[in-house]
């Protein structure tokens, strides 16, 4: 395991300079497959970032990771143990006391903000590093998991983008009569969303999820999508039997593609562009994306 900048034989040094958070934290520290016997070894460590952080926002500095996640993850390598705390506490209060009486009260606060925006990265980075790792699972069917999909949502914020993808791989709604936890998350989206967020999703997403059936059970989804879909409606002058056509043509587009194509299309996750099918060339043309959700995609031009 790496060696912190902040473990016992490199506090800080009588000359008063403070010393930052190393890499170390966010790249072996914190790695999920790091034994938890071996992170009890520096769990001094993450009690200072949760003091820190702590004292960051009192000082008004606004950081992204929160003083309580850090200090839930120090109960965790910890096992609460209330033993060790007070010896933690102990030893990193002892630390600052000889700083501050070499140093200063002043450079010991600034040591502390140091210390805490080095922690915050670490704690960033190894969030980043999760995601990506939960963004790559996929399910028994080959396409990305709901559970990657959650986490593309939250890190992205853009909801209607797992819902193109979605009603892409269900061009005709879920198997009524099968759970569907792809199904579940695109209904919990879709409340979270809200009305106003569902306006900014794509006519296919709304147009595909108010005529099928997408969840089991989600009245305030249900009520969410089709209040939306008759807005739109009337936008476009449409009759009901007009957009169930609209809707039924682009769900068969969806499956003609996904038919042709060798392996399964894999939406525009991360490119910020939501799918629109094209009809009318019959010319299909295949490109392979790599990375997050990558595959090979035939559409027609």
């Amino acid at each position: 395991m790496m060696t912190s900048a902040l473990s016992s034989t490199s506090r800080p040094a009588p000359t008063g300079k403070p010393i930052a958070l190393a890499l170390g934290l966010g790249l072996a520290l914190l790695a999920p497959s790091t034994p938890v016997s071996a992170q009890a070894e520096d769990s001094e460590l993450i009690y200072e970032c949760a003091l820190v952080l702590e004292f960051a926002a009192k000082n008004r500095m606004n950081l992204s990771t929160p003083a309580s996640r850090v200090m839930a993850h120090y109960g965790e390598v910890t096992g609460n143990d209330a033993q060790i705390r007070q010896q933690d506490a102990q030893t990193i209060e002892a630390t600052w006391a000889e700083y501050r009486g070499q140093n200063g009260r002043k450079a010991l606060d600034r040591y502390k903000l140091s210390v805490a925006q080095d922690c915050s990265d670490a704690y960033d980075e190894l969030a980043q590093r999760e995601a990506a790792e939960v963004e790559g699972e996929l399910n028994s069917l080959g396409t990305l998991s709901a559970a990657a999909l959650r986490s593309f949502a939250t890190r992205t914020g853009d909801f209607g983008e797992v819902a193109n993808y979605l009603v892409y791989y269900y061009p005709y709604g879920k198997n009524l009569f099968q759970p569907n936890e792809d199904g579940d998350l695109l209904g919990q989206l879709v409340v979270e969303a809200g009305a106003a967020g569902l306006r900014r999703w794509s006519d296919e997403a709304i147009y595909a999820i108010a005529n099928k059936s997408y969840w089991q059970y989600n009245p305030p989804a249900t009520r969410l999508v089709f209040a939306e879909y008759q807005r739109r409606m009337r936008m476009m002058r449409q009759t009901e039997s007009e957009a169930q056509r609209w809707a039924q043509r682009a769900a068969d587009d969806r499956a003609e593609q996904a038919r042709r194509a060798d392996a399964p299309y894999v939406g525009s996750l991360g490119t910020g562009k939501p799918y629109k099918p094209k009809s009318g060339s019959g010319v299909y043309v295949c490109t392979t994306y790599q990375g997050t959700g990558g595959g090979r995609v035939c559409k027609e031009e």
